[in-house]
């Protein structure tokens, strides 16, 4: 009965946001990762652009915020795929040969909102039609999709005038060169999500730096293409799925991350932020080394590295201060050098005083500069005092 309580009272939530939406001033959806919004934001931005669009039928802006707004209501566990559904059946009828169509109806058929399977013409379409004033959702998406075909010329070109744009996050990008100042030559870094990947090619492309380093994205290994590609850049044969007795694509994706690490070894490198259950066959051969864990098939003297990092390659000092709004991924990047780095304020306090007053300050104005809570400002601040 308490389950059917609580299911009621959303229920009547919804009504009731959906009946004022009429009252709520529209405002532009961005990424999670730019500017993360509750629930109930997205369902009363959903109905007040929804209303722009019966009103202005050809605006595109109007469909994007629409569909973004439905898109993202789904990352709280409510089933959005009938809404979002809805949403470019409606899009269709009113801008069928249009940017933001052939945009939404790519990322409908990768998100798993659309019964079709393949997205890759609605993916040239809109690469065929790209706004000369291109915003972030155009850059990640494009460029996501060029780097999972294995097309290196234009995933590059798009890279290097992501970066050039000067719209991607100061803040992670930063600590994205720290992560790549940190390995060893010719190093293999592998990662999912968009602000553990993307920010590296940016770096690679943009600044032209660190293009040593073959950036993998774990996700993208189910990708025929992308396979192809990096099998031809790593010089490895990888097991095929067709070929193969594999129960899921989870446990063919070790199969191909096995094959990575038997062949480079200890030039392996995991992102922090890479979910546990891709690591989780390697746990006990990764060893942290600051903001990355490397393979190594043996112990060795990790912290020693770790104090290499930070005192010779990581450059930290931009946590001090902040000089623009950044976004919710930047934010949480800076307060994860606590959470990673914690660990070395005994050593300094024992046998550098000097080094631990300086890492400390760093360590806590990462946190203090960031838009959390209070509350979670002194967790994260209690992991370096309890040191």
């Amino acid at each position: 009965m308490k389950q059917k309580r609580v299911c009621i009272a959303l229920v009547i939530a919804m009504i009731s946001i959906t009946t004022s939406g009429q009252n709520v001033k529209t405002m532009k959806v961005e990424s999670p990762i730019v500017s993360e919004k509750d629930f109930v934001w997205y369902v009363e931005q959903k109905e007040a652009w929804k209303k722009e669009t019966q009103q202005n039928p050809r605006n595109e802006n109007a469909w994007l915020n629409y569909y973004h707004a439905a898109h993202y209501m789904g990352w709280w566990g409510n089933n959005s795929d009938s809404i979002v559904r809805l949403v470019m059946t409606e899009m269709k009828q009113a801008i069928p040969d249009s940017y933001t169509y052939n945009f939404c109806a790519y990322r409908a058929v990768v998100s798993g909102h659309s019964s079709e399977t393949d997205g890759d013409r609605y993916a040239e379409a809109a690469l065929a039609k790209l706004p000369d004033d291109m915003q972030f959702f155009d850059y990640d998406q494009w460029l996501c999709y060029l780097a999972m075909k294995g097309d290196e010329e234009r995933m590059k070109q798009m890279a290097k005038r992501y970066f050039d744009s000067g719209i991607y996050s100061e803040a992670v990008l930063r600590y994205s060169y720290n992560e790549l100042a940190g390995m060893d030559d010719g190093g293999i870094y592998i990662a999912n999500g968009d602000a553990a990947i993307i920010p590296k090619w940016l770096i690679q492309e943009g600044m032209n730096t660190h293009k040593d380093k073959t950036i993998i994205c774990a996700s993208f290994l189910t990708v025929k293409e992308y396979r192809e590609w990096l099998s031809h850049k790593l010089a490895i044969d990888f097991p095929q799925w067709e070929s193969g007795n594999y129960e899921s694509y989870d446990i063919y994706e070790q199969a191909l991350l096995q094959t990575i690490i038997d062949k480079y070894g200890s030039k392996v490198y995991f992102s922090t932020t890479t979910p546990s259950e891709t690591m989780e066959p390697w746990k006990q051969n990764l060893y942290n080394e600051g903001l990355l864990l490397k393979y190594a098939a043996k112990p060795y003297d990790n912290l020693t590295v770790k104090r290499r990092n930070v005192e010779q390659r990581y450059m930290l000092e931009y946590l001090l201060v902040s000089f623009r709004p950044e976004w919710t991924a930047g934010q949480r990047l800076s307060a994860n050098y606590a959470v990673l780095l914690a660990d070395l304020l005994p050593y300094y306090a024992k046998h550098d005083r000097k080094r631990y007053d300086w890492l400390m300050r760093l360590l806590v104005s990462g946190i203090d500069n960031t838009s959390f809570s209070e509350e979670r400002k002194q967790e994260l601040r209690s992991v370096l005092f309890n040191k």
